[in-house]
């Protein structure tokens, strides 16, 4: 599924707190049309602010971009550069799997 800018911006802003990329709504706008499917909809159904949304997503990214599970990435060295530092991570949009149901 993918959806037009103005739809996305008509769900609301985007932001992954914790995890360290840009929060700049073009790169986010790219993430969400690269996300599965079933994590689309829930943020269609509910809003970016959506606790299940967003937890599901860092997860995703997590094993995704970093091959690691939450609770490796907040005891890593990634994430303390971008909580001390704001170092952000070099994301591989190749590595996200196109709209996997």
């Amino acid at each position: 599924m993918t959806i037009t800018r103005e739809q996305f911006d008509k769900i609301g802003k985007f932001y992954l707190d914790d995890f360290p990329i840009s929060s700049k709504q073009d790169f986010m706008f790219e993430l969400f049309n690269n996300l599965p499917k079933h994590e689309q909809m829930l943020a269609i159904e509910w809003g970016f602010n959506d606790t299940v949304f967003l937890d599901n997503v860092f997860e995703y990214l997590c094993y995704n971009q970093l091959g690691m599970t939450c609770k490796e990435y907040y005891k890593s060295k990634i994430s303390k550069d971008y909580f001390n530092n704001d170092v952000l991570i070099e994301f591989d949009f190749n590595k996200l799997k196109p709209n996997n149901g």
